[in-house]
């Protein structure tokens, strides 16, 4: 149930990317695209902290007439949204208006450019409070549709490419997510008998351990392979590299922070569903055996990288995988150092690309071999290079060293669900311990060829203060924050959602 209060928190938070985004249509400043743009997200993450609120003290809400469904859950996929959203507004302000300087773009697409990022948005809050896994399905859907604009929004060869393969790629993906929700829907009905509700998650969490097993393990195989298309997971990953290279560095940012978080949510609420009438050994090794084949992979994809975006992209598709291997694996432990690990790569990922967006503007080059003495010639773009490179390494004191260990933790009790190993075998600890070490040594060996060095004498040394750079300090206090204490009411958030999963 819902108060008037969280009610109209609930419509503001959808209402705002909305409205933002048809405003954007109708206005040519730049000067007021940005500030209806921090507006925007402002109030979008107003409303969540009020969510939020009446999510901790109620357990969870429905509002419209059970259209929307929020839980602890879905409050932390929101929280990763405001967060990443905000980060990405603000760095914006600088970087748009220095690409419409340069010509990059024309001022007339400015407008363009901010419709769609509000519509990317909106999509993704959708995603995450639709009380329906059909509406779920469509809201994913449509990110592909807006984001797919985004990745070739600079209109050259290389860009539209990238936004073809990924077009096709999760069009793909999404089809076959299609058919797992269908399946569901067809399941449900056998028992609900009501056609209006059959997919709502509500309903289905009542009735799921009454839902044939067979029909829900087929729907859960069609609806991981589809959503973890848009996760990133291997071998569903090849879109992910070039959409990553191409795309403006606020876009990157929201691709590896928040799509891919939101994917990840709409496998863990089909979870949810599907383990009250399957065995959890069979989702569980689902996601623990993909999870760990994509870190593996991606660790040593990682040592071959000479383009520092795509090193980036390879290590979204490494902490996905950790993350997947922590959900997998699942208890109380495993859970929450997946959602811990979720929320400290979107931060990190997203001040990652900050810095990349910076270097690419100075160097003109994505080539790490052509870029030396980051440390002379953008010193603050360095330190947020150097800080987010430190950070997905996992090394302390940074927050994503202290989720590796939880699931390492997990791991190293529980072991991998038994369906898929042998109880008790010690090689998939050995075989995660060992990546690690390798995206470890591959990160910091090419970020810091990166920052340190002697400066090309024809590059400009020298970094204005802007306000970009206000996400970047903030990403990195928080980073380093999160590793030694979480905010009460985030750290009961975290664990309210963990028990979810736990208990489903």
């Amino acid at each position: 149930m819902s108060d008037l209060p969280t009610t109209l928190a609930v419509t503001l938070l959808l209402l705002a990317p909305l409205v933002a985004g048809g405003l954007s249509l109708l206005l040519t400043s730049s000067r007021w695209l940005h500030v209806t743009n921090l507006t925007s997200i402002g109030t979008l993450v107003a409303a969540e902290v009020m969510i939020a609120r009446s999510v901790l003290e109620q357990g969870s809400l429905t509002a419209f007439s059970e259209i929307v469904y929020i839980d602890a859950l879905s409050s932390v996929i929101l929280f990763i949204i405001g967060t990443v959203g905000l980060a990405c507004s603000l760095y914006m302000r600088s970087y748009m208006d220095e690409q419409v300087a340069r010509g990059v773009i024309a001022p007339k697409r400015l407008n363009l450019f901010f419709f769609l990022f509000h519509m990317f948005l909106m999509t993704m809050v959708v995603a995450t409070v639709a009380n329906s896994l059909g509406v779920q399905w469509v809201a994913i859907e449509a990110t592909t549709l807006t984001t797919t604009f985004l990745i070739a929004f600079w209109r050259r060869r290389e860009s539209l490419e990238a936004g073809w393969k990924y077009l096709i790629l999760c069009s793909v993906g999404i089809s076959l997510a299609l058919f797992g929700v269908v399946l569901m829907y067809y399941s449900s009905l056998r028992v609900l008998g009501d056609v209006s509700s059959a997919l709502n998650i509500t309903q289905l969490q009542q009735v799921a351990s009454q839902l044939d097993p067979h029909i829900l393990k087929l729907a859960f195989v069609f609806l991981f392979v589809g959503y973890g298309t848009k996760v990133g997971l291997v071998p569903m990953h090849s879109w992910l590299p070039d959409a990553y290279t191409e795309a403006p560095a606020p876009v990157a940012a929201m691709l590896a922070g928040v799509l891919e978080t939101v994917a990840v949510y709409a496998i863990l609420r089909c979870r949810g569903i599907v383990d009250q009438a399957v065995p959890p050994d069979f989702t569980g090794g689902l996601l623990a055996i993909f999870g760990l084949v994509s870190f593996a992979l991606a660790a040593f994809f990682i040592l071959l990288q000479h383009n520092y975006k795509r090193l980036f992209a390879y290590s979204s598709i490494e902490h996905m995988g950790l993350a997947m291997v922590g959900f997998g694996i699942g208890g109380p432990i495993g859970n929450f150092g997946g959602l811990f690990h979720l929320v400290n790569h979107a931060l990190a990922k997203s001040l990652a690309f900050f810095a990349a967006g910076n270097i690419h503007r100075r160097f003109k080059t994505v080539e790490i071999t052509e870029i030396h003495g980051l440390t002379t010639v953008l010193p603050w773009s360095a330190l947020a290079l150097l800080i987010a490179g430190l950070a997905l390494a996992a090394l302390p004191p940074f927050a994503l060293f202290a989720s590796e260990m939880q699931i390492l933790t997990a791991l190293g009790s529980s072991g991998l669900p038994g369906e898929w190993t042998q109880p008790g075998t010690r090689f998939p600890i050995v075989v995660l311990l060992f990546c690690s070490l390798v995206a470890f040594g591959g990160l910091l060996y090419r970020i810091t060829s990166m920052v340190w060095g002697v400066a090309p004498a024809d590059i400009v040394s020298g970094e204005q203060w802007s306000v970009g750079h206000v996400p970047i300090i903030l990403l990195g206090a928080v980073l380093v924050g999160f590793c030694w204490a979480l905010p009460p009411p985030l750290q009961q958030l975290f664990e309210a959602a963990s028990t979810l999963l736990v208990n489903r």
